[in-house]
């Protein structure tokens, strides 16, 4: 569709209905990347106490052990394993983990994880190549 310009006798053609529209998408669109840019991310930590967890749930043997110091890896058996993901199972998937507390003079990091159906707190100490000294869940609650 077009009009003529007064005095002018050409035309120009009108601005689809449309454009507001696309422009609302579009700036939308913008704002929804910026926001997930910005959303918090695990840092290391966190990502290895999800990883283990996750790993410990699923009775994972091969996989906690990765994070095991050469130490503590040589306690770390199915048997343990086993019992974790007994306790740890139940609770359903993985939602999110959050680190709670930190002391940097001994390495122990304190973390909240949510589930599907419940949560449990850990405390992780690590070495200083951030593998796992010491491990410790307490008992899970249930929602």
């Amino acid at each position: 569709m077009s009009t003529a310009l007064p005095g002018s006798g050409r035309s120009t053609a009108v601005p689809p209905r449309r454009a507001p529209l696309l422009l609302t998408i579009a700036a939308v669109v913008a704002v929804a990347l910026v926001l997930r840019a910005c959303v918090f991310h695990e840092s290391s930590f966190e990502k290895i106490a999800r990883e283990v967890t996750v790993a410990l749930q699923h009775d994972d043997l091969a996989t906690v052990l990765r994070y095991q110091n050469a130490e503590t890896a040589t306690e770390v058996n199915r048997e343990r394993v086993g019992r974790a993901a007994d306790a740890l199972a139940p609770l359903g998937g993985f939602r999110s983990v959050k680190q709670t507390a930190v002391d940097n003079d001994t390495r122990v990091h304190d973390f909240d994880l949510s589930f599907e159906h419940g949560k449990v707190h850990e405390t992780i100490k690590f070495d200083p190549e951030q593998k796992i000294v010491r491990f410790h869940y307490d008992p899970p609650i249930k929602s």
